[in-house]
């Protein structure tokens, strides 16, 4: 019986942790940065594939910068809040003016537009000192 519901769990819990999630990696909620600064993306449960590259389970990140609201239904604007990473970057240096920012990533398919369930970090605030 043990044996069974050790199984049981393992098999369950696979299907937990390939859920998609993406989120920042070197980079925490309240840090302060000095410009340029260094961001890591990272993701799990899914792949990176550059713009415009149809293939299943992929996509590529974009950072948005003191955004609040997004259309999940289309595609990602491209401005400086909306920052695309089409080339498949999981990496970049930024380059803010002093003062405080929200950051959040948000993973888009091939034409920059978000999955059907959207794939977005936990928002943080970041201050960028002098």
């Amino acid at each position: 019986m043990k044996h069974f519901i050790f199984s049981l769990f393992l098999f369950l819990s696979s299907f937990i942790s390939s859920e998609a999630k993406v989120y920042f990696i070197n980079l925490n909620d309240g840090d302060q940065v000095q410009s340029p600064f260094l961001v890591q993306f990272g993701l799990s449960g899914k792949g990176i594939a550059p713009a415009g590259t149809d293939r299943e389970n992929t996509g590529h990140h974009h950072l948005l910068i003191d955004v609040d609201k997004i259309d999940f239904k289309k595609s990602i604007p491209s401005s400086p809040n909306h920052i695309h990473f089409g080339g498949g970057q999981t990496e970049s240096l930024i380059e803010l003016l002093p003062g405080n920012y929200s950051m959040q990533l948000v993973l888009g398919d091939m034409t920059h537009t978000p999955h059907d369930s959207p794939i977005i970090s936990k928002k943080i605030n970041i201050t960028v000192i002098d």
